[in-house]
């Protein structure tokens, strides 16, 4: 076990460092001229050249670019992210401000995706080729089909701007949370009740089941003590894809609902092109997501005892 988690962690730790390289070379490759944009920004016009010019100096961006990075890669393994150029604000600070609000959003939209797709694919794999069960189908095929930022579109306008509702951005109360989880939170749903339908569905005339049955087990306790654990494994990878689905669909939900989280900062700092705030907040996504793949894996020993790491 402990040599394979430090293999993962090297093998983390060398993924975070490309994908931080590739972002970091992805910037300087694109059209737009940084030291012009953030200089325009300065001066609030059209900057000359000598402006431009003292901003490049300033942020050094006037080096090679494997040597801004290699300043930049060697702050950031100590822990300082640097200073942000729209704002002059430390990184770190900023993040952490931004973080507890997305990890807010991103937890109590995670609870409402299992709360409605656990009953609505059991019952959707028990009601099979019933009018429930193409009911179910339908709606949610409807929901995977709708893209988040359309659907929440859709919710603004029936729920903020023709029934007023519910507020359609800020978040000054709880009820300012209300669409954008739904928005989030409503295809992720439909997604993960089909996947889980066909896992039940794989399960439900096993031989163990019909033991049960035979026993005189009820179905509810047939299907919560002894289904749901065979399918344990699969379902909790699928369980923490749709959560990583719901990091990257925060950066557009969060920037339509013009919430304070970490995604509406990611959008801002692209459309300002601070390549330190983009480059600590791409690392901090990709970190996310590669912890939570770990912790999954290790998971898998405590779900199934005969699975064992070497």
């Amino acid at each position: 076990m402990l040599r394979y988690l430090f293999q993962r962690l090297l093998n983390s730790l060398l993924l975070l460092i490309g994908l931080s390289f590739l972002v970091y070379l992805l910037i300087y490759l694109s059209p737009a001229d940084p030291a012009q944009m953030i200089a325009a920004q300065r001066v609030g016009g059209a900057p000359n050249a000598e402006q431009i010019a003292w901003v490049r100096a300033t942020y050094g961006l006037d080096r090679p670019v494997f040597v801004q990075y290699g300043y930049w890669l060697r702050s950031a393994v100590t822990g300082d992210l640097g200073y942000s150029i729209r704002t002059d604000r430390a990184i770190i600070a900023e993040i952490g401000k931004h973080l507890r609000f997305s990890a807010t959003l991103g937890g109590i939209t995670m609870v409402f995706v299992l709360l409605v797709a656990l009953p609505v694919g059991i019952l959707a794999a028990v009601q099979r080729h019933r009018g429930l069960d193409q009911g179910i189908r339908l709606a949610s095929l409807a929901l995977v089909s709708i893209p988040d930022f359309w659907l929440g579109f859709l919710l603004i306008l029936i729920f903020a701007v023709q029934l007023g509702w519910l507020p359609s951005f800020g978040a000054k109360g709880w009820e300012h949370y209300l669409l954008p989880i739904a928005t989030l939170g409503l295809g992720q749903a439909a997604r993960l009740s089909r996947l889980l339908r066909s896992l039940v569905l794989d399960q439900l005339y096993s031989d163990y089941l019909r033991t049960a049955r035979a026993k005189g087990i009820a179905l509810a306790p047939r299907i919560w003590r002894h289904l749901l654990p065979n399918i344990a494994v699969p379902f909790v990878t699928l369980a923490v894809q749709q959560l990583g689905m719901l990091i990257s669909g925060a950066i557009i939900i969060e920037t339509l609902f013009s919430l304070p989280g970490l995604g509406n900062y990611y959008a801002q700092a692209v459309n300002y092109r601070d390549i330190p705030v983009i480059q600590a907040t791409v690392l901090l996504f990709a970190g996310i997501i590669i912890v939570l793949n770990l912790l999954v894996d290790l998971s898998y020993t405590v779900f199934d005892p005969r699975i064992r790491y070497t």
